[in-house]
């Protein structure tokens, strides 16, 4: 079995590759916005028609890191008509072990996965120079 994984709960920073066989993971420094353009590379379109789900980090985690990755994910389940598999940052430590627990079926698949953060946003705390 083959999945798609999306970690973007560090600000920064963001991990992206697929959980299968063989695990292809590569982190990548830069913001979540990047992971887009990273996707379009590290994901064709015949590696995630053949992948069997999405999994995507849902946090806790900085509130636009992590809303950007799950934003993400929630699309191209549905675009794809994938399962999706939220998990937090303890379960997306080990990778072999993530993998193998989806494909055992021990992480339910869920219709949407709702981000969480490690602490409230503050977009509209005005900054100090």
């Amino acid at each position: 079995m083959t999945f798609i994984f999306i970690d973007t709960v560090r600000s920064g920073a963001f991990r992206l590759g697929v959980l299968g066989d063989k695990i292809k993971v590569k982190e990548s420094v830069g913001r979540s916005h990047e992971i887009l353009p990273a996707l379009a590379v590290a994901a064709s379109r015949d590696i995630l028609e053949a992948a069997d789900g999405i999994c995507v980090v849902k946090g806790p985690g900085s509130y636009s890191a992590v809303r950007s990755g799950v934003l993400i994910a929630n699309l191209l389940a549905r675009w794809h008509k994938k399962p999706l598999y939220g998990v937090d940052v303890d379960e997306a430590q080990d990778l072999e072990r993530l993998r193998d627990a989806l494909a055992h079926g021990t992480i339910p698949a869920q219709s949407y996965v709702a981000p969480e953060y490690d602490s409230e946003p503050n977009i509209t705390v005005k900054r100090t120079a």
